[in-house]
This record gives structure tokens, sequence and C-alpha cells, in this order.
């Protein structure tokens, strides 16, 4: 969600309780504020107060009603014309949006922090009523991570069945590394009846390891690996019953992509996949899809069994998210992984959870500087593998439970620069000891969005 509309839509409860107690049940405020309007309808104020109280109840078109009935006095502040464009803008009607933005920015008035969101909500708007909409955004960050190769942290593992002493070399060791990724989105609308329009997107990535260096490949490589990754989808997305079912949108879509390590080509994927969403209501969102990737890996020195890794992966996921009041999200996430290759050793079912929370706020230390965005999220992932691997353990199968725990913040220094800082924690606990391990990472990033 674009910066202009978190913190726009934060206005919308700024003074919500102006004229009602805020420790009340917001149902009771909501009624105490509609008999303040039928006490007295010409007070501006009390009208305001209602139809923000409506918004906070998640009552988003009666909220609309009440802010148009504001605007049939001549003396109201521009200000509920911009709060009055947010709705519309919730709402998908971008055209109706811009229209009150644009009447809005005529009043001097409209002054300060209010005229500085109108302006950024306005340039966005403008670009998606337009038919051909091009943005993404460039990312750069260093990051410093424990144990960036996965490493076990035990001092024996298992080699066909027999216990044998980790060798200094393979130990868990820090590293250091430089990234940059792109993310380009595209959406040309087709101008039907059921929104249908091309969506396109590609996410390239870029990563460069302090302890890495040439293009050399060697046969069983100790140092992480450099390398450079892209992927591109494309498909149309669109309502199959706009009337009928106007939250539900498909996007059916094909996957291209391949990755590059050390210079080499690694593999490349190709698939296809449907994304579905469902707005429920302003404030609850499902986003689920399924993706198949079929991986064909090249012949490389360093990596003996390639012939054997290749084959197809299915993964599912569904999310829900659930806006608590403006500015304040909670998701969670579910997704199921199934690996298939020419040894069933490597194949693998996964399974994961994930539960986040973010919490967009304006800037605590300088007035009208932004809305900073802070992250917290937990999961825990499960892997099942179909065969006992001989060079390990040819008795017992691999099972890995690994648990995720990380903070992150996001810095706005305007409309487009941000700054990202993320702390991770990540343990896995394995039935075997060569896969258990555990890995800090810090990462820092300024990201640029167009």
């Amino acid at each position: 969600m674009p910066l202009a509309i978190i913190s726009a839509g934060a206005l919308l409860c700024a003074s919500a309780n102006a004229q009602t107690p805020g420790n009340w049940p917001l149902d009771r405020q909501v009624d105490e504020a509609f008999q303040q309007v039928l006490r007295a309808p010409a007070n501006m104020e009390a009208g305001l107060n209602y139809a923000r109280l409506l918004v906070q109840d998640g009552n988003y078109e009666g909220g609309i009603a009440a802010m148009e009935r504001l605007l049939l006095d001549p003396a109201a502040h521009p200000a509920v014309r911009l709060e009055l464009a947010v709705l519309y803008y919730r709402l998908g009607s971008y055209a109706m949006a811009e229209s009150l933005l644009v009447h809005a920015l005529e009043n001097p008035e409209l002054t300060g922090a209010y005229r500085t969101q109108a302006e950024a909500l306005l340039r966005d708007t403008r670009e998606r009523n337009q038919i051909s909409q091009l943005d993404g955004s460039v990312m750069i960050g260093l990051r410093v991570q424990s144990n960036p190769a996965a490493r076990t942290d035990r001092d024996t593992v298992l080699a066909g069945g027999l216990p044998v002493a980790v060798p200094g070399p393979l130990k868990p060791h820090s590293d250091t590394d430089v990234q940059a990724t792109l993310r380009l989105d595209h959406r040309y609308d087709l101008g039907t009846q059921n929104e249908a329009a091309i969506v396109s997107s590609l996410v390239a990535q870029a990563v460069k390891y302090s302890s890495s260096s040439g293009s050399q490949l060697s046969v069983g490589q100790t140092d992480p690996y450099n390398y450079v990754l892209a992927e591109a989808t494309s498909g149309i997305r669109f309502k199959p019953s706009a009337v009928g079912a106007p939250g539900l949108t498909l996007r059916p879509h094909l996957i291209l992509g391949g990755i590059q390590s050390q210079g080499h080509k690694l593999l490349d994927i190709f698939g296809a996949g449907l994304d579905v969403a469902y707005v429920i209501d302003e404030r609850t969102r499902i986003d689920a899809g399924y993706e198949y990737r079929q991986f064909d890996y090249a012949t490389r020195i360093d990596v003996p069994n390639a012939n054997q890794l290749g084959g197809p992966d299915n993964l599912f996921r569904v999310r829900l998210s659930r806006e608590l009041s403006p500015g304040s999200v909670l998701s969670g996430e579910l997704r199921s992984r199934f690996r298939r290759t020419d040894r069933d050793f490597y194949d693998y079912d996964a399974h994961e959870g994930r539960v986040t929370y973010a919490l967009s706020y304006a800037n605590p230390f300088v007035e009208g500087a932004g809305f900073w965005t802070t992250s917290v999220w937990g999961g825990v992932l499960q892997r099942h593998y179909d065969a006992a691997d001989p060079s390990v353990d040819p008795s017992k199968r691999r099972r890995d439970t690994e648990w995720r725990l990380g903070v992150g913040n996001t810095f706005a220094l305007t409309t487009a620069w941000s700054v990202l800082v993320q702390l991770e924690r990540i343990e896995t606990d394995a039935n075997l000891p060569n896969y258990r391990n555990k890995n800090s990472s810090l990462f820092g990033a300024v990201n640029y969005r167009f």
C-alpha cells in the first residue's frame, strides 16, 4: 500500500474520538456520534466525527455517505474531500478519488501535511487510471550472517551411517554479502467490464559474498556462492464475476527464470501458476495461489549430481490479512511445497506457517517527515524427505523443523526513498546431525521506489 494511503488513512481516525469517550466500545461510540448528528445536523465537527467512527468500525460505505453529506455545505474544509478520496481509493474507485483530490488541492485552505498527502495520493491515483502502468523499486543492501552456508553446529556428522568429525573448513563461520534487487511491475488495462489487465512482473537479484571471488568452479567448494537470479511472470488478471463476486480476482500466468552462480549457469526455471485474491471486506483480504515450476540443472563440475536434482516443484499458498486499525495489519500465511527429483532421497514435502504483524506510524522524531513501518514475524517449517540418503544414513529418512523469528523497520525518507533494517534468527532442528544449524542475520538497505 502506498505511503500516502497509509498516512492519509491514519488521519481518518486521528480525531474520531473528539466528541465521544475513547474508552467506550466502538459500536457505542458510533451510536452516540449518530445521536449527536441528529441533535445538531448542521454541526460540521459532529458529522465528521460520526463519519470517521464509521470508517474506524469498517463501514466504509457508511463513512462515504456521511462525508458526502458534509460536502453539501460550501464551508466544508477541503480535508474532508481528502478523507473521502482515501475511502474511494481503498474501494478501487480511482477516477472518483482523482476528481476529489483535484478539487481539494484547488482550495488554498488545504495546507501542511494534508496538502503533501493529497499531492502524493493524486500522483498514485493518476498512475492507476492510466491504461499502461509501470512501477517498481531498486534496493541495495549489506547483510551480515553468522552461518550463511547453513553448516551443522555439531562436532560430528554421519557418513554412511557412521559418525565422523567435522573438519574445520566445514564448520560454521560468519560472512558478509552485498546484494542488489530490482523489481518491475507492469499493468496494461484491456478496458473490459471485468477489469481485465495484462499484469507482468520481473524480479532480479545479485548477491556477492566477501569470502567468494572469481568464477573458477571446483569440486567440494566450501565458500558461499555468489549468484544472480531472475524470474519473470506474465498473465491476465480479471474478475470472473464482476457483479456476482466483485471481490474475487484471478490471474493465471506463466513463469520463466534462471539462476547463475559464480558466473556460470546453475539452473533454468519454467512453469505456470494461478493467483487468487478475494476481498472479504475493506479490512479483510485472502490471497492464495498455486505455482508449478520445472527445474533444469546445468552440468557443472561442482554439482556432480545435477542430473538427479532436476524435476517438478509444486507450491500452494494462502494468506489471510486483516487491518486491525488504520496502519495496523495482522496476517497469517500457510505454504505447502512438494519437490520431486530423479532420486527419492532428494524428494521432500514441506509445510510452513508464518504470522506477521505490521504497524505504520508517523515519524516519531520529525513532524511531517513521512511514516515508518515496523514488522514482526515468526514461523515454523517442516520438511519430510521420501527416503533415506545412503551417503548419510541408509536407515533413517531426513526430517527437518525450521524455526524463524524476525523484526524489521522501514524508515521513509521521502515518498520514493526509504531505509530498511532487518534482524532475523533461524534455527533448524533435524533428526540427522548433518542438517542441524543456526543462523542470525542483520540486513540494512536503501530502497528507491519509482
